[in-house]
């Protein structure tokens, strides 16, 4: 190696250091309390759900949020996160969906939705999680939910942390 070629790798290595020091992480953690805090005020206590079903395909639209064409604000992505529920003990059972799913389930059963709920006695319907904004003590995340050929909703959740406790400070209906 020559005296170019080193000069040239440790450069490339002291940006790599650099950006790897000077970026901010995502803090996975915080992100799935703001998640389970979020799923609890809105479908356990606020609905007493006994169960819900999350969607869980990011790569396709998902039906509640896709509806809405692009961001509530600038600063919203709608970019849908695969919710990993497991080990945020819930307070209600959790199913997982995608579109191939929920395509052969409505081309197989022409009483659409209707069906679907009897088939899910008790569920709140298909939610969709927007990947939270995670600040020092403060979050927000947007969450859909489709259940039914009239009933869908999107909402705006922010949340406060006290200590290591997120809380939902506040819920704003968008659809």
């Amino acid at each position: 190696m020559n005296t170019r070629q080193a000069a040239c790798l440790f450069a490339s290595a002291c940006v790599v250091v650099c950006l790897a020091a000077c970026a901010p992480g995502r803090d996975y953690a915080a992100e799935q309390a703001v998640v389970r805090a979020t799923l609890t005020e809105l479908f356990a206590k606020r609905e007493r759900a006994r169960a819900i079903t999350v969607w869980h395909d990011p790569r396709e639209q998902a039906p509640t949020l896709s509806a809405f064409g692009g961001p509530f604000d600038h600063h919203d992505t709608l970019t849908l996160q695969v919710v990993d529920t497991t080990g945020m003990r819930l307070p209600f059972v959790v199913e997982h969906t995608t579109l191939r799913e929920m395509s052969a389930f409505f081309a197989e059963h022409p009483g659409g939705w209707e069906r679907w709920l009897e088939d899910h006695p008790g569920n709140a319907g298909v939610v969709e999680v927007v990947k939270p904004r995670v600040w020092d003590d403060s979050a927000a995340v947007i969450v859909g939910r489709a259940c039914g050929e009239m009933c869908r909703s999107a909402w705006r959740v922010s949340l406060v942390r006290a200590d290591t406790v997120w809380r939902v400070r506040r819920v704003q209906l968008l659809s």
